[in-house]
């Protein structure tokens, strides 16, 4: 039976696509478009002007259940509306004794019924809700099958969505073709990339084939290059990213606009962009990859837009043959620059005819908006400008990148013009005289200021760059150009600009959109597992996008940004009138459960911007040196420990006393930012804790805990009774170790010292004076102003001379007492602990410039001193390893918190090696020249790098050995850290690792980390509490085991101790005459007035209190014996023996040392 009611008939007639009646609506001719005009089933069923698309099932009703009432079929009602607007023609057919019927749909398209009420919303919601029940396969449509089965239905989105992070890394690779590209230049540049490097030039140099590039390319860069200039050159066309192209049951390929709800038989294309996104993975040379592509396509120019072409002028008088073709060179936009170029390169030269074609540079006429804002009418601009041709490359990129670009175009080209603006001081040349470069280079705040400021009462800021139409654009690090939040003033100014070809340049140009191998470099080093099995198994697992579509919208909407705003892709950036897409809409369509889903044209439209290489491709054709990435346990010494506990007192003591429960518990949500910051501060002591926090944890924390057990001891629970006790026994215990004490009063991480000069020893060691012949326990910075002291006395007869004056003039400096501070209240919130700056370089001892160098002298009882160890585990391993390797490798230690980077600094000055610090507090101009001394340089030997500074788009190649210094949670931020150093010009194998105290929160952190699934990781990587497991872990913390007393704590020792006085050198004046070692006996040591108390070297950016330095003795060489200032002003000391010592008072109060404050150093609940 063939039938035009939608309803079920009460005795059906079975029919089937060999029935006679369906058989005759697949071969009638009529072309009828309306079923109000069918006059048989032959004529209605004519399928010439309709698509099959598939097979809707209806469960008919239970024949021995006449009183059962009828199943309702909300899709009914759709049928019935389409089938009347001439949408839709059905035909049911039932196999006898099935209870299934189908009924085969076939479609109207869109451009076959112009006529109909295609605008009713209605329609298109009816045909979305069938569409999405369609069955499309073969089977059910020709029959084969009598029941429903699982299967895709047309139009309906994948539930199982590619994640972003796959769609990725699964891009197919570049595959440029010469052939498919029309400009016979580009087509020339695109061949001389692919093609000319491949063989050595006669000479046998290796020439890269492309005019001004002195560096040959690997295969993958000329590749990518090529795609390129074939993109700018032949943008090809994609199928509009709103239509799904689906198969009917029958073959015919027809278009869906999902959202919608129409269908196409015909496909409707638009052009990609003259552009895209170059996003080679990190390291892979993706500046020299643009540097190629701007020398192969050197003297190219930018065509003039369609609409401001106008006709040919007519000329008053006959021109000159030589006018008339530069005229016409200009107006078609040949690149007579690159040919006359060649001529000259065979000693042929026109410079008549290069000055003609200048004179006759292709030219349009731009009109501009008209200016409001200004009444007055008195500062009226241009209503057009002539916009000049130019075949320069504008390059904007971030301020420390800036030097990079200048290094890669000085190591790789030659001949280029390069125009550089970094500074806001920097004027814009004119436009006539941009137009002799062909670089332009601008830092990104510098090109913000070209978008002009307008005052409201004279003219704004006309931008030169506007007067020209540029060949390209490229910003590097582009990600951060855009912003989701809206246009910057950066994409403002870039819209105002006339350029043909764009370009970002990102590794990562969007926060999900990252290659497999920056997930790679932070797994740990497995030899049983290649690098290919390794790729697949995490592309596997990140396949899906599963829990995160709704961090994967956001990520979206970052890539939306550079798609719209910047790239200008259709038909996402069409403007009202000229059919918009919402991209928000196409590319997270909701799916028929009323979820988000990804787009299937998600990928279609990638694929059309992005050029990069797969992982799996670059590293058959490539492959970098090995990378190992360890993680080493250290024992954590029982300082270390003491740090930790304390921190882990307050989580216990405030779950107990807040029973776990209300605002006053940590783990409450109205407290995630303090447990937030208290998780840091716990992590950042790892290293060294420089708080003095013994007060706050005796008056409030242990002060709460107690009056809890006070009053709550016969309703707590055994296990509970017995954790307090314990958490209370600790905290006095650790209140009671008197050596970590002074440390955190004194603010110093402790070094032990073996050998230091008995007569100076009282003077210099932290804490009580004992009479234990050793170790020495001494302050850090105090050891450098020891050190400091002996080497400005290398020239003199005894070096070690004054010590002991010297350092009862240190310890008044650095360990007075600051001034009185409010006390916090006990309800304050924790803060994050106080940063201390250190100087970004090591301090130079002496002002003195010389090539001749002073060392401590062979015979000197100060060579017996040696430092044996520190207080600290993981400084100690750090200074060990760079005493290790500093000689022949270079060194990355990535920081977290700026008093770890001081605490690193002192010690890697109180060893002697050369380092600098990559903070976020110093000038863009100080970055780069640090980053250039230390890549070029051979004297620094170790940087030091702020994590939040290692993102994105710095090379430092010339590091093999990297340490992180505490572990890190995201693991994508780990992977970038480590790319600085693994990359293309990498030459020696990059050794990572990662310190972590054995048995620590720090260690269960990153194994849970390395356990958690890609799904799990994805969801908390912003903040490891976001993650259940973690939390729990967090929340049932015990106390790590202290010793039973405190009297000889357990140091990190080095295993092998190192000279304190004998690692510097004292540069020897001109003038220096060795002095005579006199034959009778020294006089006795005279404290008081040996050593001159003003500083040379400014010392306020090393730490928050003011620092001594000692002046050279040079000048007094000779003298038997010492002058002696007045004694208007002096201290008399007596130690230990009864020998009184007179020092000199300073003549003007000292600043009083600031410190952090206890509040800061001492995170507590809100109920402790």
């Amino acid at each position: 039976m063939t039938s035009t009611d939608i309803s079920p008939p009460a005795s059906p007639a079975p029919c089937s696509p060999g029935d006679s009646h369906f058989s005759a609506c697949s071969s009638s001719s009529d072309t009828s478009a309306s079923p109000a005009d069918a006059e048989g089933a032959e004529s209605y069923c004519d399928l010439k002007h309709y698509i099959p698309i598939g097979v809707l099932w209806w469960r008919l009703p239970d024949a021995t259940r006449p009183d059962a009432p009828e199943e309702y079929r909300p899709e009914a009602d759709s049928l019935q509306l389409l089938e009347d607007a001439g949408f839709i023609k059905l035909s049911v057919a039932r196999e006898p004794g099935e209870i299934w019927t189908r009924i085969q749909i076939c479609l109207t398209p869109e451009s076959k019924v112009p006529k109909l009420p295609r605008r009713h919303q209605r329609h298109r919601r009816a045909l979305k809700a069938v569409m999405a029940k369609i069955d499309a396969s073969v089977d059910a449509w020709e029959g084969r099958r009598r029941h429903p089965a699982p299967v895709n239905n047309a139009g309906e989105v994948d539930s199982g969505c590619e994640s972003l992070f796959y769609i990725f890394n699964t891009l197919q690779s570049p595959k440029p073709e010469a052939a498919h590209v029309s400009d016979p230049w580009s087509k020339i540049a695109i061949t001389n990339l692919l093609y000319s490097g491949d063989y050595e030039d006669d000479a046998g140099d290796g020439s890269s084939g492309i005019d001004g590039l002195k560096t040959r390319l690997y295969p993958y860069q000329r590749r990518s290059a090529a795609l390129m200039i074939q993109k700018e050159a032949e943008p090809s066309l994609s199928l509009d990213p709103r239509l799904q192209a689906l198969q009917s049951p029958t073959g015919r390929t027809y278009y869906y606009d999902g959202e919608q709800g129409i269908v196409f038989d015909e496909p409707r294309f638009y052009s990609n962009v003259a552009g895209g996104i170059l996003a080679e993975t990190m390291g892979y040379g993706k500046t020299l990859i643009c540097l190629a592509v701007i020398l192969a396509t050197r003297g190219h120019m930018p065509s003039i837009p369609s609409e401001f072409i106008t006709s040919t002028p007519i000329r008053s008088e006959t021109g000159s043959l030589m006018t008339m073709a530069a005229a016409a060179a200009g107006t078609k936009s040949l690149p007579w620059e690159t040919h006359f170029r060649n001529l000259g390169s065979n000693g042929m030269y026109f410079g008549k005819c290069i000055d003609m074609c200048n004179k006759h540079r292709g030219t349009y006429i731009l009109n501009l908006a008209p200016k409001y804002g200004n009444r007055s009418g008195s500062y009226l601009r241009d209503s057009s400008v002539t916009v000049q041709l130019t075949s320069a490359t504008l390059i904007i990129v971030p301020p420390n990148l800036v030097d990079h670009w200048l290094n890669e175009i000085a190591i790789h080209t030659e001949g280029l013009n390069v125009l550089v603006l970094r500074d806001g001081s920097a004027k814009t040349p004119p436009a006539s005289d941009l137009l002799k470069y062909d670089i332009v280079l601008f830092s990104q705040p510098r090109f913000k200021r070209e978008s002009g400021l307008y005052t409201g009462s004279g003219p704004t800021y006309f931008s030169p760059l506007r007067y020209l139409r540029w060949l390209r654009i490229i910003v590097d690090e582009g990600h951060n150009f855009a912003s989701s939040g809206g246009k910057t003033n950066s994409v403002y100014m870039l819209d105002k600009l006339e350029v043909e070809r764009r370009w970002i340049v990102s590794g990562t140009p969007s926060k999900g959109l990252y290659g497999v191998e920056i997930t790679l470099a932070a797994e740990q080093s497995l030899n049983s597992t290649s690098e290919e099995e390794k790729i697949g198994g995490i592309l596997k697992a990140r396949r899906h996008a599963g829990n995160i579509l709704n961090d994967e919208v956001k990520r979206l909407d970052s890539l939306r940004s550079m798609v719209i705003d910047f790239l200008n892709l259709k038909p996402w950036a069409n403007s009202r009138a000229a059919d918009p897409a919402s991209w928000t809409i196409y590319m997270t369509p909701v799916g028929p459960d009323g979820r988000r889903a990804m787009s299937p044209s998600l990928r279609a439209t990638l694929q059309s911007l992005v050029v990069r290489h797969r992982s799996e491709d670059l590293h058959r054709e490539l492959p970098l040196p090995s990378l190992h990435n360890e993680v080493v346990y250290l024992e954590p010494t029982c300082y270390d420990k003491a740090s930790l506990n304390l921190f882990i007192l307050r989580i216990v003591i405030n779950a107990i006393t807040s029973e776990r429960t209300g605002d006053d518990y940590l783990f409450h949500p109205k407290n995630r930012k303090h447990l937030s910051q208290l998780m840091n501060n716990l992590r950042l002591a790892g290293f060294w804790w420089p708080g003095a926090e013994t007060e706050g944890i005796q008056n409030v924390t242990l002060r709460v805990a107690k009056d809890y057990l006070q009053k709550n001891i016969d309703r707590i629970a055994g296990d509970e009774l017995n954790l307090l006790h314990q958490a209370i026994s600790i905290g006095e215990k650790i209140l009671g170790f008197s050596t970590r004490n002074v440390l955190c009063e004194k603010e110093e991480v402790g070094i032990l010292v073996d050998g230091f000069p008995e007569c100076a020893r009282g003077f210099w060691e932290l804490g009580e004076r004992t009479r234990h012949p050793e170790p020495m326990l001494i302050g850090l910075s105090l050891a450098r102003e020891a050190q400091k002291f002996v080497v400005s006395k290398l020239c003199s007869l005894d070096p070690g001379e004054g010590l002991a004056g010297a350092g009862i003039r240190a310890r008044r400096h650095r360990y007075q007492k600051p001034a009185q501070v409010e006390k916090p209240s006990p309800k304050q919130k924790p803060e994050e602990v106080t940063n201390t700056p250190h100087r970004p370089k090591p301090e130079k001892i002496s002002g003195i410039k010389s090539s001749a160098k002073k060392s401590l002298p062979s015979d000197s009882s100060l060579k017996k001193t040696k430092v044996i160890g520190t207080v600290s585990a993981k400084l100690s391993y750090l200074l060990e390893k760079v005493l290790q390797f500093q000689d022949t490798e270079k060194i990355i230690i990535f920081y977290e918190s700026e008093n770890t980077a001081f605490w690193i600094a002192e010690g890697l000055e109180l060893v002697g090696t050369d380092f600098r610090i990559y903070a976020h507090t110093l000038k863009a101009s100080q970055k780069s020249e640090y980053l250039s001394t230390f890549n070029e340089g051979e004297s620094v030997r170790v940087l030091l790098m702020d994590l939040r500074q290692a993102s994105h788009g710095l090379h430092i190649a010339s590091a093999s050995r990297v340490y992180i210094v505490n572990p890190i949670w995201d693991p994508n931020i780990e992977s970038q850290a480590i790319k600085r150093a693994h990359r293309i010009s990498q030459t020696r194998p990059v050794y990572v690792e990662t310190l972590v105290l054995k048995d620590t929160l720090e260690d269960k952190m990153l194994r849970r980390r390395k356990a958690m699934t890609s799904v799990e990781m994805q969801h908390a990587e912003k903040d490891m509490l976001n993650d259940g497991t973690m939390s729990s872990i967090i929340q049932n913390e015990g106390f790590l085991t202290l010793p039973d007393n405190f009297e000889s704590p357990s140091p990190a020792l080095f295993s092998e101790p190192f000279g304190l006085f004998d690692r510097h050198t004292f540069p020897i004046p001109k003038d220096h005459v060795d002095p005579i070692k006199p034959t009778q006996d020294h006089r006795p040591e005279l404290i008081a007035s040996d050593i001159a108390s003003d500083s040379l070297t400014s010392d306020d950016k090393r730490r928050l209190a003011n620092f001594l330095e000692f002046d050279s003795p040079a000048a007094s060489q000779g003298r038997k014996s010492p002058k002696r200032r007045k004694e208007s002003h002096t201290e008399e000391v007596v130690n230990e023996n009864g020998i009184v010592f007179i020092s000199p008072r300073s003549r003007t109060p000292r600043k009083p040392r600031r410190r952090p404050s206890s509040a800061a150093s001492s995170p507590s609940s809100p109920s402790i």
